[in-house]
Formats: structure tokens, C-alpha cells, sequence
């Protein structure tokens, strides 16, 4: 199960296993759900690609299904009982479990004794800042094989102890996904992009809190009139999904990452896999941690709200140079974290099957 062959920019283990994927995929029951990027489909996508049998379990449609009125929360019993008989039934060598909280330790617990030669892992893209995530993520740590978080350095085994294997995940793009390539255009519709689903709720910014229709009203104020905003869920723009959101990613030259906090290393929601998927070029504060990996002719990093304004009005003034260095970032993260590499690396990384120079941005993750 060790070996690999190489194939291209692919990674194809000579024995493909078995693995039931249970989370969210690019199709919901709940309608208008935002899974058209979903990282869970792109992970079956690389894993698939990568060889392997994967069976997609949507956890959440399964309990809708069986639920009153379509609840989740009233099919949960039904959704434990489905899944115990399912992998009973198939047998896989791997259980990739999503990062909904809806399957608890306990009914983990019982499925492993049910199930003892089977590899149990969790992955995880909720931000560890929020107690109730850091809470569910560290118990379900307890009772799986091996944990992957968006999140790196010291504070995740401070919150989930000395036990067990746990790894960064990093935000996959796909190119069957991510479809854009903004730095392509010669006449992009807009220039900056920012998608933001509770503008009220405060994101720490550079040191201090902003409301993000404040943020975005400053920014306008301080930046040349023609600058073109790309606003979804901000600004009184509405919020959107499906192919209205994926319009925006590629037709808007430039994209704001702002997460509610940058102190927590590495950790990125997975709107940066979209924007610099589709080709846009990323603004992210410096404090990431992620100009450890991607340098200044790659990504914008800045470290005040003043070197924000001024990089972007530099790159709005030159095109050439930011198609340039949105071309150089796109190509450097598919490079790295593209849907087959982070597949490989979930795999490689929980069977401690990877060679020493494999994914070698592991090393700078401090985990």
C-alpha cells in the first residue's frame, strides 16, 4: 500500500484502496447551499484521480431525507443507523469523515468496533478561533487515526494534546473547479472582489476590529473612483452562490482574503482556494503566515491598512505586472495544493507512506 507511481503531476498509489468519503459534496438537498466549490468534492476528486474507489456519503441529504420536513437534525438517528450499515456492507479501508459535526465520538466509537481494520480520518476547514469548532475538532480527535485542520502551528496540539496524527490541511483548487482565469482578461469587469456572509459580525483587520461595510466604505474613500468593486453579501450588494458567485471569482481582476482573524497560522477560509483558483490576484495580511510559503511576486501581503491602499492602487495602475503576478501565484498554488497533491498527502501522511520530499511545505507548518 506504500508504493507510488509517478505519473505527471499526479500521484497514483499501485494499490488503489477503499474509502467512503462521508460530508458535503457538490450537490445539497437544502436549497441554494454554496457547494459548488465545496472542498469535500474536490477532495473526492483528487482522491478518485489519484486511483482510488471513493464512495461519496452526503451526511447531511441522508438525514434531510428521513427527517420531518426535511430536518437534519430530526433524521440523525436514521443517518447513524445508514451509515453503520452502509460501511458494513462495503467494507472500506478508509472513512473520511467531513468537518460537520452531525456524526459525534461516540457513534465514531461504535463504528470503529464494528469495523476494527478500518483507518478512521477526520478533515476540517472550520476555524479554530470559534470554540464550539475547537471543541467538536478535539473530540473528535480522540477517537480517529488521524485529524487534518486549516489551521498550523503550536495552538492545535495545544487544543487536541499529545495524542495521535494530526496534519495541516491546506485549500484545495481543482481545475475542473475553479474554472477562472482573471489574470487573463483584458477587460475584467471589476477590479476588486470581496464576498463576505455577516458584515456586521467583526473581523480583526491589521490590529483593529472593523465592521465590513465600514472596511469596504474606506477603502472605496481612499482609492482612486476607478476602482471597480466586486461586492457579494457587503455594501448592500445581496449575497450569492452557485454560478452568479463563480461569475464574480472570474470576471473580477483582484480578490480580499480577509478571514475574521490573521493570528491564527496559516489558517485561510476556503475563498482563497477560489479566488486564486479562478486567477485573481490575492490580498492577504502578512501575519497568515502564509508569505512562508508564497512570496511577494506571487500573493499581495500586507501589514496595515495603509500598505493595502497603496498596493492596490499600485497594482490597478499597472495590469501588466498584476496579470503577471496573479499568473505566478495561480501557478504556484495549483502547483502545490492542487485536488490530487492534497489527496496524496491525506493519504501519505496518515499511513506514513510519504518519501521525506514529498509535499516539502510540510515542513514549515509546525505542527
Amino acid at each position: 500500500m506504500a508504493d507510488r507511481i509517478w505519473y505527471g503531476s499526479e500521484w497514483q498509489a499501485s494499490r488503489p484502496l477503499k474509502i467512503v468519503h462521508v460530508g458535503d459534496f457538490f450537490f445539497s438537498l437544502k436549497k441554494k447551499a454554496p457547494c459548488q466549490f465545496s472542498v469535500g468534492g474536490k477532495l473526492s476528486n483528487g482522491l478518485i484521480r489519484n486511483g482510488h474507489h471513493v464512495i461519496d456519503f452526503s451526511y447531511r441529504d441522508v438525514a434531510r431525507s428521513s427527517g420531518w420536513f426535511g430536518s437534519r437534525r430530526m433524521g440523525r438517528r436514521h443517518l447513524f443507523r445508514a451509515l453503520k450499515e452502509f460501511l458494513a456492507f462495503s467494507a472500506p479501508d478508509i472513512l473520511l469523515l467531513g468537518h460537520g459535526y452531525m456524526i459525534p465520538p461516540s457513534v465514531i466509537d461504535e463504528i470503529r468496533q464494528q469495523q476494527p481494520g478500518m483507518t478512521v480520518v477526520q478533515w476540517n476547514i472550520d476555524a479554530l478561533f470559534v470554540e464550539a469548532n475547537a471543541k467538536d475538532f478535539a473530540a473528535r480527535h480522540q477517537v480517529v487515526d488521524a485529524s487534518f485542520i486549516s489551521t498550523a502551528g503550536p495552538i492545535v496540539r495545544q487544543l487536541i494534546g499529545d495524542k495521535g496524527h494530526v496534519g495541516y490541511l491546506p485549500n484545495p483548487v481543482d481545475r475542473s473547479v475553479e474554472r477562472g482565469r482573471a489574470f487573463a482578461l483584458a477587460y475584467p469587469e471589476a477590479d476588486i472582489f470581496y464576498s463576505c456572509g455577516n458584515p456586521a459580525r467583526l473581523r480583526t483587520i491589521c490590529g483593529r476590529d472593523w465592521d465590513m461595510n465600514e472596511f469596504c466604505e474606506t477603502l472605496e474613500e481612499r482609492l482612486p473612483p476607478s476602482v471597480r468593486f466586486a461586492y457579494a453579501g457587503v455594501r448592500g450588494q445581496p449575497y450569492v452562490s452557485g454560478a452568479a458567485y463563480a461569475s464574480l471569482l472570474e470576471q473580477t481582476a483582484m480578490g480580499l482574503n480577509i478571514s475574521r482573524r490573521a493570528d491564527y497560522y496559516l489558517y485561510s477560509s476556503d475563498r482563497l482556494a477560489q479566488m486564486i483558483g479562478n486567477g485573481q490576484l490575492v490580498f492577504m495580511e502578512r501575519q497568515t503566515g502564509f508569505d512562508r510559503i508564497f512570496s511577494d511576486q506571487e500573493m499581495a501581503f500586507f501589514s496595515s491598512l495603509d500598505e493595502l491602499v497603496e498596493l492596490i492602487g499600485q497594482y490597478h495602475s499597472a495590469p501588466e505586472y498584476r496579470k503577471d503576478v496573479a499568473r505566478a501565484g495561480w501557478q504556484r498554488y495549483y502547483a502545490l495544493f492542487n485536488e490530487c497533491a492534497v489527496a496524496d498527502y491525506i493519504i501519505g501522511q496518515t499511513l506514513g507512506t510519504l518519501p521525506e520530499e514529498a509535499h516539502a511545505w510540510r515542513y514549515l507548518v509546525n505542527l
